[in-house]
């Protein structure tokens, strides 16, 4: 039996153990998936799934190229999740989704994030024309898995609720859905949408699935700025065939969606 273990960070179960596990799956395959705690849904296939606490391993740097990583040449297969989570929440306007964090980042305070201005900015122009759909981790969502970046004390929903409350959140879909965990939740929302905004991590990832453009923002303050895999054209679109683009600016970001998004 083959075992597929992955104790990286949450990037890997999406860029790499959950693609090497559906290529087992439609091959019929014995295997089985060790993962970190929470995450069995993630892997919503699977059989035969442990979850087990062990260290975050050190992240393989191949899968921050531009270009795809080693082990996508072989027995990997990115599962429908589009097709899987479609139809699980539905919205009477077109929808688009904005994936955000705000956690330490190397162990210093956040780069890649989308700031209350910027997000104030973007609901103005969006709201009117699609349902705006907000996801952004607290940590203590069910099922979440917290790896070694400390999520920070963040005011976003407190001013969405207070500013813009047509804005449906995360939060809303698990309250309104107490049989889903996080991940379920976050699936079924991205998978209403063809326009997805997130910043550079495991979130963008997560988004790349789910086709259709995916604006990525690489924060040019951030340590490790620059990574291939947050530019444009980069092999997260084999995840999902999303239109990758990548930006590393607000501005940028916003003049392209106010071009491409709102007047189109």
């Amino acid at each position: 039996m083959r075992k597929i273990i992955e104790f990286e960070e949450f990037t890997w179960d999406m860029t790499k153990a959950l693609p090497q596990a559906y290529y087992c799956h439609v091959n019929k395959i014995p295997y089985q998936v060790i993962c970190k705690p929470g995450l069995s849904d993630v892997y919503y296939f699977v059989e035969d799934i442990i979850e087990t606490s062990a260290p975050i391993q050190p992240s393989d740097f191949y899968t921050y190229s531009n270009d795809a990583p080693y082990y996508t040449q072989y027995e990997w297969t990115p599962p429908p999740l589009k097709n899987e989570f479609s139809n699980k929440i539905k919205f009477d306007k077109p929808t688009v989704v904005i994936q955000n964090k705000y956690s330490l980042e190397w162990f210093e305070q956040p780069s890649n994030y989308f700031s209350i201005d910027f997000l104030k900015k973007i609901f103005k122009i969006l709201e009117n024309k699609y349902q705006i759909i907000y996801i952004r981790p607290r940590g203590s969502e069910k099922k979440y898995f917290v790896d070694d970046n400390e999520i920070l004390d963040f005011n976003d929903y407190d001013f969405i609720k207070e500013n813009f409350p047509s804005i449906y959140t995360i939060e809303d879909a698990l309250r309104e859905n107490p049989e889903m965990s996080y991940n379920q939740a976050q699936f079924s929302l991205e998978a209403t949408s063809g326009k997805h905004l997130a910043v550079a991590g495991g979130n963008a990832c997560v988004s790349a699935y789910f086709g259709g453009e995916l604006i990525i923002f690489d924060s040019p303050d951030a340590r490790e700025s620059g990574r291939g895999i947050w530019q444009s054209n980069s092999w997260l679109s084999e995840l999902g065939d999303s239109n990758v683009i990548g930006f590393d600016s607000y501005n940028k970001i916003y003049n392209h969606i106010k071009k491409n998004w709102v007047k189109k």
